[in-house]
């Protein structure tokens, strides 16, 4: 029964990638994040209370939906609003702070041992995010699109107040419009999923970004599941992840910054799918060595999804920017659903799944770096700019 709740859970989250994604570039970021945060805080505390296993798979199947929203519009949002030469360290950030909840949350299941309090004590403080994001304001670059431009206006102007920016010249309507040139009908009216894939460099783009975060997951949540094999404690495990991952987030921001988002996400792609194949030639009583491999491989496969999350975010225009990230999250949470079907392959020989777990990130982090560099690039709005790039 925990397994089929444990599906459902993903499920919901599956479904949360597909509906919330395209509904964030139809009706701004802000007001699909604040319903995200309110279903992930009602249905997590209903989980809590449910009297039924029916009712409870209802509640965490809306649970998962709820936090895969806020998480794809979350990144969105952050981006749209951070200066060009800050987003790696934006976005690693953001990164750094699920490895952080990753160490904190095995000291909080250990203390709260019984699963009801434990689910009410980490659905609560969703009502508190909900307040809190109440003052964040909505992305100008999407107003813009939407043709609410009066309003975008006022966004950069009060978030120039909130930096102490009181010598700058404040933002008027007429210097917006002669910045971005919009006078068209707004476009997110005329947007479809559809259009990830209506024109060459959409489709191109979106395949090869679908294979990263694929073959990111794909491995990522196998190598979890594989951890059990050395019977080492739940707790302890998810400690040592977290802390392998700290410092490969720094240098998954350096080399971003530095070297260019491509090559970082096939680096922490190819790395580790070489370490998979090395641990085969491992002997089976060196298991210190061989849980050193599988640590480190999960430590740089969670840092390739921090930079694909980036590398996404600026590539996709803005019309299309929420779509876009959630069909290549949806992509992810399909590796997840399919990484245990493939240990299945164990029946028919012993090394069979970590040969496969093993090529795919390698053969899934070269295309990658055909796509354009978007180092150093300002974010596109339109698909009429993302074809001429």
């Amino acid at each position: 029964m925990k397994e089929l709740a444990q599906s459902i859970y993903m499920a919901g989250v599956l479904a949360g990638a597909m509906v919330y994604g395209s509904l964030a570039d139809r009706f701004g970021r802000r007001v699909i994040i604040l319903c995200c945060l309110l279903q992930t805080a009602l249905m997590g505390t209903g989980a809590a209370f449910a009297p039924y296993f029916s009712i409870y798979c209802f509640f965490r199947f809306m649970t998962g939906m709820g936090i895969c929203g806020f998480t794809i519009n979350d990144l969105g949002l952050t981006m749209e609003w951070t200066p060009l030469r800050y987003r790696p360290t934006v976005s690693v950030f953001q990164g750094t702070c699920l490895t952080v909840g990753q160490i904190i949350l095995p000291g909080v299941a250990y203390v709260i041992r019984d699963w009801h309090w434990l689910q009410l004590a980490l659905s609560v403080p969703y009502f508190f995010f909900f307040i809190l994001v109440c003052w964040v304001p909505e992305s100008f670059l999407w107003l813009v699109i939407a043709n609410r431009s009066q309003q975008a206006v006022h966004n950069l102007n009060r978030v120039a107040r909130i930096n102490g920016d009181k010598d700058g010249i404040p933002v008027t309507l007429e210097m917006l419009k002669g910045e971005t040139n919009n006078n068209s009908p707004a476009l997110t009216s005329r947007i479809t999923p559809i259009d990830l894939f209506r024109t060459p460099a959409m489709r191109t783009m979106t395949i090869f970004l679908s294979m990263t975060w694929f073959s990111s997951s794909f491995c990522f949540f196998a190598l979890a599941m594989d951890i059990q094999k050395f019977g080492t404690s739940i707790y302890l495990v998810q400690v040592v992840f977290g802390c392998v991952e700290l410092p490969l987030r720094v240098l998954s921001t350096l080399m971003s910054a530095y070297v260019g988002r491509r090559f970082a996400i096939s680096i922490f792609l190819i790395v580790p799918g070489i370490l998979i194949l090395c641990s085969l030639a491992v002997p089976k009583d060196l298991l210190l060595l061989q849980l050193f491999l599988t640590v480190l491989s999960k430590g740089f496969l969670g840092s390739s999804i921090v930079c694909a999350y980036l590398y996404t975010t600026e590539l996709f225009p803005t019309v299309l920017r929420q779509t876009g990230i959630g069909f290549t999250n949806m992509m992810m949470r399909l590796g997840a659903v399919i990484a245990p079907l493939v240990m299945m392959t164990k029946a028919y020989a012993p090394f069979l799944p970590l040969v496969i777990f093993g090529t795919v990130p390698i053969v899934c982090g070269l295309p990658i770096l055909w796509l354009p560099e978007t180092l150093n690039s300002s974010l596109l709005d339109t698909v009429d700019e993302v074809e001429a790039r």
